[in-house]
Order: structure tokens, then sequence, then C-alpha cells
């Protein structure tokens, strides 16, 4: 009776930890990454490893050129193109544009006005008118000046023309218009080019 007890004594560990006790077995007890709650539905791993990632800083344009242009101020007035004032040799005729008002240069006299300009040219120019418009309003109908014509001549070169008949000490705007032929061949057009401020007679 005693010797059964001392083999259930030494069997006991064996029962209890089953094949796995003996050095010998192929089976061990089970790891987070083999054991039965780790495996998967092939008898694979179905642990999976993440790595935490790390930020980086936006991209950045490589030309060295800003995302987005710089604005600038270009205005809403178009810039005044200078003409040339005496005439040269590559000069070549243009086209008479009626599309702003210039400023007309004019030096007054007593009685009359001389006015000066730069004939542009064109094939279609006919020839030019100058006028003279009184600002020194008075009861009644204002005085017609009418308007004196100018056969245009070689182009690329400046012109005078004096307007005559004009009353001493009196304020007149001058204004010259072009008349140009219609390019469909039809009839011809007149156009205001220059125009002066206010210039008083003496």
């Amino acid at each position: 009776m005693k010797h059964r007890r001392r083999w259930l004594l030494v069997l006991a560990p064996l029962l209890l930890t089953g094949c796995g006790g003996l050095g010998g077995s192929a089976t061990t007890g089970a790891s987070p990454s083999s054991g039965a709650a780790g495996a998967g539905a092939g008898g694979g791993n179905s642990w999976l490893v993440v790595e935490r990632g790390s930020p980086t800083p936006s991209p950045t344009p490589s030309s060295g050129i800003p995302p987005y242009p710089t604005p600038a101020a270009t205005g809403f007035l178009p810039l005044k193109t200078p003409q040339p004032t005496t005439p040269t040799p590559t000069c070549a005729p243009d086209t008479v544009h009626f599309s702003r008002v210039g400023a007309l240069a004019v030096t007054p006299g007593t009685t009359s006005a001389t006015a000066s300009w730069y004939n542009v040219g064109g094939y279609n120019l006919v020839e030019y008118r100058l006028t003279a418009i009184s600002h020194d309003l008075k009861v009644g109908n204002q005085r017609d000046i009418g308007w004196i014509r100018i056969k245009p001549r070689t182009a690329c070169g400046p012109m005078t023309a004096t307007i005559r008949n004009l009353d001493r000490k009196t304020g007149y705007v001058f204004s010259l218009d072009a008349v140009v032929t219609r390019r469909s061949g039809d009839g011809t057009h007149a156009g205001t080019l220059l125009r002066s401020h206010v210039i008083y007679t003496r």
C-alpha cells in the first residue's frame, strides 16, 4: 500500500502534464504566435504586425517659382504710344485709328490759331478737317466757325493748319477730324482724332 502511494506521487505530475512533460516529445506549450488562439483557419500565423509611420513635410515646387503668380498692377487706362515727331526713312504709313482721341497742340493768336499734329498717312486717308468751338456762351445762337479742309501731305511727317476769323480773348476748343474711305469701298467715314483743351485767343 505504501509502494502504491509512492508510484502515484511519482506519476501524478506526468498524468497532469500529459505527453508534453516527456523530454523527447515534439509537442510543447502554446505560445502567442503559434497557440490555438493565434492560429488561422489554415493553421498559419494570423497576427498582424503594424509599424508606426512618421510624418513627412508637404512637397514644394522644385523650380523655385511660387505656386501662384504674383499679381502686378496693370491699370485700366491704355498706355500712351509715342509717335515720331520728325520724318524718318524707316517710317511706313499707318492706317488712321479712331479708337481714342489724342491731344491737339494749338498756338493761339489774336483772331486766329495754328494747330500742329503728326500725319500718319494711310492708304485710305482722304483729308483732315479742323474746327474751333467757342466756350464763351452767349445769349442766342452761337457763332459757327465752320471747318477748314486740309489735304494730307507726305506720310510720317508733321502738319500744321491755321484757322482764322476767331473772336479776341475768347476760349475755344479745337478739334481735328480725319476723313477716310470705308474698307468696303462704299463712301467715306469721318471721326475725331485730336482735340485740345480750352485755349484763349489774345
